[in-house]
């Protein structure tokens, strides 16, 4: 499986840059789309999703050109949107029943087998005949889950799914997205970088609809072996630091002391190697087109 996005660009009415000259490729299995508020993740997926067109650029998913044959990919597209529905007072076994048949599954038995089988995945089968107006946020995302895969998508598109998510439901929600990505392609978008070191293959820093890095998660985190180092501060010392080290983050500890995170390719006094983490390389990602534009 692949997708192949080329010179793709997207401005709006606003003459907002959503989508700049945009190049990437994608295979087989969960591929993250890591990037701020506003980074043009989600003008991206809704332009791969065929629900606008952008100015400039091709998009193609294994043979299917997509923007000159925008209804052959939605026939093996699963799209799950940030914010995705009202539910009538109806319960998840008819809701699924009704979106089978829009799908073209005409036959009450392979609906049957289909529903038994995405509330199964979903973690639903309980909670079937409850209205899905009544579930929780992290119940309606996997219920979201549970209608994009009955048309057994091969490419399926997340923007956003654990936001708002409290830690049990966001586990649950990354296990589904694991167990399908396994044979297929998926975009999981999102700006929380503990998402993407838990399950994602495959990813991209994007910002100012371009992208900044495309790699491995394990290979990012190779490239920045010895250069991150750590050093606790006290709240006075903040200020200054700021100003003379590359910092990377800085995070408060109980006693109000601070550990400053930089990066650097030689250690200053009083900093300690420490471990890289993804968070240092997305932030390392932002610095660098920051300082270009500058």
């Amino acid at each position: 499986m692949s997708l192949s996005i080329s010179n793709l660009s997207k401005t709006y009415a606003n003459g907002v840059h959503a989508i700049d000259q945009l190049n990437l490729d994608m295979g087989a299995g969960m591929f993250a789309l890591l990037g701020p508020n506003g980074a043009g993740k989600s003008s991206l997926m809704r332009t791969i999703a065929t629900l606008q067109l952008p100015d400039t650029g091709e998009i193609s998913f294994n043979d299917i050109d997509v923007l000159s044959d925008p209804m052959k990919l939605r026939k093996v597209l699963g799209y799950l949107p940030q914010e995705f529905g009202v539910y009538p007072k109806e319960s998840a076994n008819n809701l699924l029943d009704y979106f089978a048949i829009l799908k073209g599954v005409s036959s009450s038995k392979e609906r049957r087998i289909l529903i038994e089988k995405v509330l199964e995945l979903t973690n639903l089968t309980d909670v079937r005949k409850k209205h899905v107006s009544g579930y929780s946020g992290g119940m309606k995302q996997r219920f979201g889950i549970a209608q994009m895969l009955l048309n057994d998508p091969k490419l399926i598109i997340v923007d956003e799914p654990t936001s708002g998510l409290d830690p049990a439901e966001r586990t649950r929600f990354l296990n589904i997205l694991r167990e399908i990505g396994t044979e297929n392609t998926v975009i999981f978008s999102t700006h929380i970088v503990d998402d993407v070191k838990e399950i994602c293959n495959d990813m991209a820093i994007i910002n100012g609809g371009q992208v900044l890095k495309h790699d491995t998660p394990t290979n990012c985190l190779d490239e920045i072996k010895g250069l991150i180092w750590l050093k606790q501060i006290s709240r006075a010392e903040l200020e200054e630091s700021e100003a003379t080290y590359n910092v990377l983050s800085s995070n408060y500890n109980t006693d109000h002391s601070i550990n400053l995170r930089v990066h650097a390719s030689e250690p200053s006094e009083g900093f300690e190697p420490t471990t890289p983490q993804l968070d240092d390389v997305y932030f390392i990602a932002l610095q660098n087109v920051n300082n270009t534009h500058n």
